[in-house]
């Protein structure tokens, strides 16, 4: 169930359950080993392209066109060149990304089993394939959102592969699935007004730095962008980060109107010849409807290559018939251009094969895919972001790679960026790195340049709190976060720190309320909090309490030196020298004395987590090593 409530930075939210569900069983399973999500991943794109096959067969046998061995033909081509089209690497090699994948799956389940209920002869059958086409839609969107486009997509299929003016049955599904447009058009009304983007039509939307009339005017270039990738899937054209020019006009830039007509003509075209060119009108509305979420006023990000994935299923279908077409036409009368034909396709196929293959090999590392971005992107601020956060935290500290990780990231800040807090996250970033190398200073004056750029920025500010606490800058730190929990008091962490500075500063009552506050807002893991609650209750003399919390605390880290000094002494607050006497043993089981010492020392300035009375501990534990001692003198 925690799954369900893992929605990012809102922790007990409701987000893609199942897809999340997947994640944390592959997370069961294996950890953090990414072969098994791989494996998972491929799974579903195979499932997917078996299903798109079989669904395509459907399609084609409801228009009564085509023989059966040519349907055959057709939905296997089709089916295989939406599979290994370089252009879906990022929807199944990104891991993250089989949410998209995912829902495209139980998207073409749901269309798959439609097309059945249509073709049932019995009631029962049809009502069992209509119950199992809910079923998979509302598993589709338990992956990802934008999978509510099956309601127009069914629309679109009934009318132009099933609908029969004579036929009862048709006319039935025709008004209910026009009734349950009605209802996805009224409801995406609502929730763009609900969301104000109309009202702020020609202002910035939230962080990103375009309005949703420069969004509008903008898609129709990805949008033919996106085509002509899936089209021509060079993977030289092909990168987790593009670069697109913003419209501003209809006219800036020139490409826009161009791409807003040509967009226009190609949608007027499938609509007036949908009868006479089933296939290709299908295949044409089919990608724009598909893309209506992600395309339009929502306020995503540009351009994603993986939100082809779903779309595109169809683009190929009317290719593929066109090449079987050729090859009937071409058997008796050219027989040069046959031969030409039928060595042209496993050509055609190898060589998009190879550029799949070529894409994913750009995967291999983060390093890699970030670098390869660059060179396609060099204007966009993400990629040299990237790149400054892996030589600033994954590779070997050295001078170089602190002088190459900050000097990508204020590179970055020259370039254009997705939101317009990407800019003092970079900042914050580079705050992290000199913390990351031990140079808190520095790190102090990139917080506060970052908060400068933005005032409301809660990631630097907690930042800055946790560097000023590391200082032992106690009131500074309590102050930055209580700036931070009056801006959000959603997140634990938020509530772990500011325990810490409170037990720090001599308030354990107050710790020991904020300590639970932590707890609360934690769906999972909650012991992670339970030491800093012990310590907390201990010292605001809530001694039977705080032995509970350090108690649990410990059966999860049964050799966690910190544990046992605060049980030694909460012992010694309770008076129970025994007892005291008793942790002192096992922690110098655990430790020699000498270490010991040198780490009780220590204690008195690691303020990186909650205090502990050294001055009270120190003697029990001596005196208990001088006993040890003394037993095997004896």
């Amino acid at each position: 169930m925690k799954s369900f409530l893992a929605k990012p930075y809102a922790e007990g939210e409701i987000y893609r359950p199942i897809s999340n569900i997947s994640f944390a069983l592959n997370w069961y399973v294996g950890k953090d080993n990414p072969t098994g999500y791989h494996i998972i991943n491929l799974i579903i794109h195979i499932l997917s392209a078996c299903f798109l096959y079989q669904t395509i067969i459907l399609l084609l046998q409801s228009l009564k066109q085509h023989s059966p061995k040519n349907i055959i033909s057709i939905a296997l081509l089709a089916a295989t060149l939406w599979a290994i089209n370089p252009v879906q690497t990022q929807a199944v090699t990104y891991i993250v990304q089989r949410m998209a994948s995912m829902a495209a799956m139980f998207f073409v389940l749901a269309i798959y089993a439609y097309i059945r209920a249509r073709h049932a002869r019995r009631n029962r059958s049809t009502l069992t394939y209509l119950l199992l086409t809910l079923s998979f839609f509302f598993l589709a969107l338990g992956c990802k959102e934008n999978a509510i486009t099956l309601i127009p997509s069914l629309l679109l299929i009934e009318i132009i592969f099933l609908y029969k003016k004579d036929d009862r049955t048709s006319k039935v599904f025709l008004v209910g699935l026009i009734i349950a447009n009605i209802c996805f058009i009224l409801a995406a009304l609502f929730y763009a007004f609900d969301h104000n983007y109309f009202v702020d039509f020609f202002d910035p939307i939230g962080s990103r730095p375009f309005s949703v009339y420069e969004r509008l005017l903008t898609q129709p270039y990805i949008l033919l962008f996106y085509l002509s990738l899936l089209l021509y899937p060079n993977p030289s054209r092909l990168s987790i980060d593009h670069s697109v020019p913003l419209a501003t006009s209809m006219f800036h830039p020139w490409t826009t109107l161009p791409a807003m007509l040509l967009i226009s003509a190609l949608i007027i075209f499938a609509v007036i010849r949908y009868k006479k060119n089933p296939l290709l009108s299908f295949a044409i509305l089919f990608f724009f409807i598909n893309h209506l979420v992600e395309s339009t006023i929502i306020p995503l990000e540009l351009i994603f290559e993986h939100r082809n994935y779903l779309p595109s299923f169809f683009l190929f279908l009317p290719i593929s018939a066109g090449i079987v077409y050729a090859l009937n036409a071409s058997v008796r009368k050219n027989r040069l251009l046959h031969g030409t034909l039928i060595a042209a396709i496993p050509f055609l196929l190898i060589m998009i094969g190879l550029g799949t293959y070529t894409r994913n090999a750009v995967w291999a590392t983060e390093e890699s895919l970030w670098a390869d971005a660059l060179r396609k992107a060099p204007d966009n601020a993400r990629p040299l972001a990237k790149l400054g956060e892996i030589y600033g935290w994954q590779k070997e500290k050295t001078a170089e790679n602190l002088i190459i990780s900050t000097a990508l990231l204020h590179q970055a800040l020259e370039k254009e960026s997705p939101r317009t807090s990407f800019k003092p996250a970079i900042v914050d970033n580079i705050g992290k790195i000199y913390a990351n190398y031990g140079m808190h200073d520095k790190a102090i004056n990139y917080y506060h340049q970052s908060l400068q750029l933005n005032p409301k920025f809660i990631n630097a500010r907690f930042d800055l709190a946790n560097a000023l606490a590391l200082h032992g800058n106690f009131e500074q730190s309590l102050e930055q976060i209580n700036i931070v929990l009056s801006e959000n008091d959603l997140q634990s962490r938020f509530y772990n720190l500011k325990t810490l500075l409170l037990l720090w500063l001599g308030r354990p009552e107050e710790a020991a309320i904020n300590s639970f506050q932590a707890i609360q807002r934690t769906i999972y893991n909650k012991n992670r909090y339970f030491y800093n609650s012990g310590v907390a209750l201990s010292r605001a003399g809530h001694i039977k309490q705080g032995m509970l919390f350090l108690k649990w605390a410990l059966a999860y880290n049964p050799n966690d030196f910190r544990i046992f000094c605060s049980l030694i002494e909460n012992r010694l607050l309770a008076e129970d020298r025994d007892s005291a006497h008793q942790y002192a043993l096992q922690l110098l089981s655990k430790e020699g004395l000498v270490f010991l010492t040198y780490r009780l020392d220590n204690l008195r300035t690691e303020y990186a987590a909650v205090p502990i009375n050294v001055d009270l501990i120190s003697p029990i534990i001596i005196e208990t090593a001088q006993r040890a001692v003394a037993q095997l003198s004896d």
